[in-house]
Parts: C-alpha cells; structure tokens; sequence
C-alpha cells in the first residue's frame, strides 16, 4: 500500500513507552491492518473508526511524556536538577493549544488525570530541597525551571542561607588558625520539550 515497513507492536509492563510506540504502530498501519484482518477472516474484531479517533488523541496526550522518556534514555547520568523543570515542561505541554483539539471523553480524561498526577508530584518535588537547590544551580534552568515563581523563590532563599552559613562556618574556623595558603582554599568551578525555556532565555 506504499507505506513505510513497520511491524505491530506489542507493549511491555516494564516499560510504560511500549504502549505508546504499540498504539502509533496500530494507528499508522490501521488501513493495512484493516485489508489485512478482511482477507484472512480472523478471529479478531477490527477497530472501529471511533476507536483509532480514540487512539489517534491519547497519542497527542502522551506524546511530550514519549519525548521525555527517549531524553532520559539517552542519558548516561541524569542529572537531579532536569526533574522539575522536565516536569514543568510535561504540565505546560499538556496545556498547549494542540490539545484543545482532543475531544474523545477518554483522552481528555487521560490528559486530567495527568494534569493532576503532574501538579501533585510538583508540589512534592519543588520543597525538596536537593531537588529545588540542584535546579537551582544548574545554569541551564535557574529559577526559570520552576512551575511556580513562588517556589523559585523559596529556593533562592534557602540557596542564600545555607551560603550564609558555609561562610560563616568557614570564617569561624579559619579564624583559628594562623594561615591558610590560597592553595587550600575551596574553588567552586563554574528536545522539543525545552522549547518553552528557550523563548524564555531569548
């Protein structure tokens, strides 16, 4: 039928992408799959065309979640400070205007359930403070990686204090003693999801 050779997909428990790779495999080859259940006469019911409408808007929902997962793959070492900002950027995807065109009850149901589940692990997340202070630091997000200005604050904040406090430590203790060479000073060396960070930067 002039369409590129893919094979039906089956998904995994172990990994939560296996079903979204499995339903675009389903979706891309539903005119194939379609001829071919007609041929054979199988056992199988076919998909009806309410369904791939189904099928067609949870892709739209999971795909940001997809493109999350292929990102983090890819990675050797995923760094702390990519958590909140990557879901902040799940959370705003979900908000886009493309999704304004998903309209099965099933998806906009996923896509709340989503939002919701994504809100809670923020509010989580954000307080923790080697989470906030590793986003923080972290020169390609700083307080733009926050959902919420607020909590961006708050780890400012808490940044400044414990700052505050290594120095005065550091003061307390050298004060002691008579010399310190400047050797043995401490030296501090310096997808499509992150779209949305971008702009912010330009």
């Amino acid at each position: 039928m002039g369409r590129p050779s893919l094979k039906l997909i089956q998904e995994a428990d172990t990994c939560w992408n296996s079903t979204y790779n499995m339903l675009q495999h389903v979706y891309d080859l539903r005119e194939p799959l379609g001829a071919a259940l007609a041929g054979l006469h199988p056992d199988i019911t076919p998909l009806s065309s309410e369904q791939y409408d189904i099928i067609a808007d949870c892709l739209k929902v999971l795909s940001p979640f997809n493109d999350a997962t292929v990102e983090l793959s890819e990675e050797k070492r995923v760094s702390g400070s990519k958590v909140i900002p990557l879901l902040s950027m799940l959370h705003h995807a979900l908000e886009e205007e493309d999704l304004g065109m998903v309209q099965t009850p099933e998806s906009t149901a996923m896509a709340d359930s989503l939002r919701s589940q994504l809100r809670e692990k923020l509010s989580a997340l954000q307080p923790m403070s080697v989470m906030s202070l590793a986003t923080l630091l972290d020169p390609r997000f700083k307080k733009i990686g926050f959902f919420s200005p607020n909590k961006a604050a708050d780890a400012e904040k808490r940044l400044i204090s414990e700052c505050a406090a290594v120095i005065r430590n550091y003061a307390s203790s050298s004060s002691s003693q008579p010399h310190i060479s400047e050797a043995s000073q401490p030296v501090t060396q310096g997808s499509k999801l992150w779209h949305r960070l971008d702009t912010t930067i330009l």
